[in-house]
């Protein structure tokens, strides 16, 4: 039978192309990754790596095998990150990240939600990239990161998600602008404007073309400067929720446009490691996420 450090030594080979690099990654030797997977070898009767100078190529057989065996690994990463979050149940301080796209109200739900549970519980809400909020979940300095739907089946990351809702996302200028005054607006002419778009939106990548329209974007971290830049110049794609109180103080108008016949819409997503859902407190604020959702409609 195989071993789960065998299992661990040949996807990190695998993935990382040489025992050098996976070494690297595991945290071991490269004599004991070596060991592992020629002791897996041994076990299967064929070889799974043909070396190719300092590179570990994969042979058709391992690439056969290495799908279950990922998921032999992840699960059993799964089963450790469980049983240490449930031996570490008592909480004391709770860290959420969250991306431009959550609405405030959401946030605002949650933590009255929280303080009237147990309101010695302390509350920290992180603004941070999913890039960000993804490695601190996975070193446990994140207990929660709200972030869009990329359209994805798994995280890019080894942590699980539960859906909370959708929300709507629009393209905003200034009332003087060109673009708030053309009285037929295609997204040609967008694409001739500064475009300002969020730091946050920018590392979406493919599945968020939509927000990525002109060649002349200009990047920004603070959504604050952001809406104040665009009160001067260029236009932006941002949640509707954030930007209603620059409209309703005249500031800035949603730019209607031609090819765009209903609101564009992301799905919002709680993302988390495997077994927090299972701790009281965390698993009721999953659910005050959702329930918040419910009572948009």
């Amino acid at each position: 039978m195989h071993t789960l450090e065998q299992i661990s030594a040949f996807v990190a080979v695998y993935e990382q192309g040489s025992y050098s690099n996976a070494a690297k990654l595991l945290g071991k030797s490269r004599t004991t990754v070596r060991e592992h997977v020629v002791a897996y070898e041994d076990l299967l009767g064929y070889s799974l790596f043909v070396i190719n100078g300092r590179k570990a190529v994969p042979t058709d057989r391992a690439n056969q095998l290495y799908h279950r065996a990922k998921l032999v690994e992840k699960q059993n990463r799964s089963l450790f990150v469980q049983s240490q979050t449930l031996y570490e149940s008592d909480v004391h301080t709770i860290n959420i990240c969250y991306d431009v796209i959550t609405p405030l109200s959401l946030i605002a739900y949650v933590e009255d939600k929280i303080l009237h549970y147990n309101s010695d519980i302390k509350v920290n809400w992180q603004h941070r990239t999913r890039q960000r909020a993804m490695e601190l979940l996975l070193s446990d300095s994140c207990d929660i990161a709200i972030m869009p739907y990329r359209g994805q089946t798994s995280a890019e990351k080894e942590v699980t998600w539960q859906g909370i809702g959708s929300v709507s996302v629009g393209c905003f200028a200034r009332p003087d602008s060109p673009l708030a005054l053309a009285d037929d607006l295609k997204i040609e002419e967008l694409m001739l404007d500064t475009q300002y778009l969020t730091e946050n939106f920018a590392s979406l990548h493919a599945n968020f073309a939509a927000v990525r329209v002109s060649p002349k974007m200009h990047l920004v971290s603070n959504n604050d400067l952001l809406c104040e830049l665009v009160k001067r110049n260029g236009w932006t794609v941002m949640p509707k929720h954030y930007m209603a109180p620059w409209v309703e103080r005249g500031e800035l108008v949603e730019l209607k446009l031609k090819e765009v016949s209903s609101d564009i819409t992301f799905g919002l997503n709680a993302f988390f490691c495997f077994g927090k859902s299972d701790i009281e407190v965390f698993g009721l604020i999953l659910d005050w996420m959702t329930e918040w959702h419910l009572q948009q409609r």
